[in-house]
């Protein structure tokens, strides 16, 4: 048979495993906000990123274009002689 009174270790029982939960509910909270955190720094270093990837292939065509400006040069110089 089921006993229903309530003595001092069904009350502590009740308060650890009522902390418990409270504690860790606080615990995953934390790590959620600091993952959120997180996420966003690695958003903005993504986008950064992205942006020089961008930078550095228009940097890239433009020497590009100044290299095939002189190859053409030089053939013109060539083909004078």
């Amino acid at each position: 048979m089921i006993d229903t009174t309530i003595n001092l270790a069904n009350v502590v029982t009740i308060v650890t495993v009522a902390g418990t939960l409270f504690f860790t509910t606080g615990s995953y909270s934390h790590k959620i906000d600091t993952v959120k955190t997180d996420q966003d720094k690695v958003v903005k270093r993504v986008t950064k990123n992205e942006q020089d990837i961008n930078d550095l292939k228009v940097t890239t065509a433009k020497i590009e274009t100044k290299i095939d400006e002189r190859f053409d040069r030089i053939e013109d110089i060539l083909m004078d002689k």
